[in-house]
Formats: C-alpha cells, structure tokens, sequence
C-alpha cells in the first residue's frame, strides 16, 4: 500500500458500503445528522483534522441512543460507522484526541476499528474496517510510525 501524506484528504474507505451498512430509518435526527456530517466531511475530502472532528462529533451523538432499548441496535450500528471514519480520519493525521501527549495514530485507528467491530458486529463491519486495519498494521500507511 502507498503511503499517504499526513494530513491527507483522500479517505481509504468505500463509504458506499459504510453508508449502506447503517440503518438510517431507524435513527433519529439526532444521531443521523451528525453522521451525515461525517460522511459528507469524508466525500469532500475535507483535511484529516476536520474529519477526524466530525466523526467524533458523531460517535459522540449516538451515546444517548445506545442506552434506549428501543434505538440501541441502530445506534450500534451508527457508532460503528462513526468510529470507522474517525480511525481513518486519525490514520490520515487528524487529531485522535490526545491532547498535549502524542498519540500514535496507528494504535488510536485501530483501536477505533475494534470499538466498531465489538459494539457493531465483526461479520458486519470487517470488510468496510479492513483498509484502515491494514494500513494502521502496517505502519500507517500514510505517515505514522508502525505499531
């Protein structure tokens, strides 16, 4: 795999799938719209940093539906697609939420790939996971030191 800039703008991701992977009608505005964001953040190619920003903004938005029984599973889902575009928004060099200590944005994408795949489901998210997990495992794949 060809290494990326930090800071990159391309994402390594089929957001098509990701996208069809989230069951939309079952989620309220409050979880969608900042999901949407995110999507739109990543298909415009916004730098790193702003995606990273509005993918935690919408995993971040899916805490209250997680604990309704009723919107639990979507949300699931929801913040499954949400950590997937911030594991490859923080793998491209956007800020993975460390605050003044340097995070190692392979271990921070991969860690996000994991929340995904536990909270989501392995069989439904690996595929669209598999990029980001291959380029983190392999050292980045767009500037970072390996793991």
């Amino acid at each position: 795999m060809s290494k990326r800039a930090r800071g990159s703008e391309t994402t390594l991701l089929n957001l098509e799938a990701l996208e069809n992977a989230v069951p939309w009608e079952e989620l309220g505005a409050d979880v969608v719209d900042p999901l949407r964001r995110a999507l739109d953040t990543a298909r415009r190619e916004r730098p790193a940093t702003e995606r990273a920003k509005a993918a935690d903004a919408a995993r971040e938005a899916t805490f209250e539906a997680l604990e309704d029984e009723e919107r639990a599973e979507a949300a699931c889902a929801a913040y499954s697609a949400a950590s997937i575009l911030f594991a490859d928004a923080t793998l491209a060099g956007g800020d993975c939420g460390g605050g003044d200590e340097a995070v190692d944005s392979e271990a921070a994408a991969l860690r996000a790939c994991d929340l995904a795949m536990l909270r989501g489901g392995v069989a439904e998210w690996a595929t669209i996971t598999e990029p980001v997990v291959r380029a983190a495992s392999a050292g980045g794949g767009r500037g970072g030191a390996p793991v």
